[in-house]
């Protein structure tokens, strides 16, 4: 009977310390676990921070270079903007200058082109100036020599009008050519080539297919 008793306080005795044990050890693994978690909560927001810092700079970067572009930019425009001003190549004085561009806009608007007679000389005339002078303003602010000039302004004309005027486009070639100052229907029809890509009779027949299909 003895025997029993010592045996049973014996059990008893290694299952309360098994008991225990096991709360003190799942006691010790959740502090543990939530050291881990709080260690690995201000691990994540500290890699946050950084990456927000990181992120600030870098735009605060992109807008200092995105600033110093835009002025390269605009700086770079204005440097062409001044280098391609016309600069003429003779001397002429600036009011000359101004006055002979006035009256060269007056003759472009009132289509003294049309005229079948005009040639740089008399132009020149005209306009109270020298052949060198109008060569030469033509050149700088329109970018052309004279006959060139004179040929777009024509064909630009008789161009504008097919476009925009419905019965002008059963005109005769011939007298398209008459009509915006060319003495030559060859030689209208050469020119009209050379600055549309395209022969009157082309131009003329494609304007009319847009008209019926539209």
């Amino acid at each position: 009977m003895n025997t029993w008793v010592i045996v049973l306080i014996v059990v008893s005795c290694v299952i309360v310390l098994g008991l225990i044990y096991y709360f003190l050890t799942k006691k010790s693994n959740q502090t543990e676990q939530s050291n881990s978690l709080t260690e690995n909560t201000t691990t994540n927001k500290t890699e946050v921070v950084r990456e927000t810092l990181s992120n600030t700079v870098k735009i605060e970067e992109d807008k200092k270079t995105e600033a110093l572009t835009l002025e390269n930019i605009k700086s770079t425009t204005n440097q062409e903007i001044i280098q391609e001003e016309p600069q003429l190549s003779i001397n002429i004085s600036s009011k000359t200058e101004k006055i002979l561009l006035r009256k060269l806009e007056l003759f472009e608007k009132n289509k003294g082109f049309i005229k079948k007679d005009i040639n740089l000389s008399s132009l020149a005339k005209q306009f109270e100036t020298n052949t060198k002078y109008l060569s030469e303003i033509i050149k700088t602010h329109r970018q052309k020599q004279f006959n060139n000039y004179l040929n777009e302004l024509r064909i630009n004309y008789i161009v504008d009008r097919l476009k925009n005027e419905p019965k002008y486009i059963n005109t005769k070639i011939s007298y398209l050519a008459s009509d915006c100052g060319f003495t030559s229907h060859s030689t209208f029809t050469t020119i009209f080539t050379q600055i549309t890509n395209e022969s009157p009779s082309i131009f003329m027949k494609k304007i009319k297919e847009e008209r019926l299909n539209s």
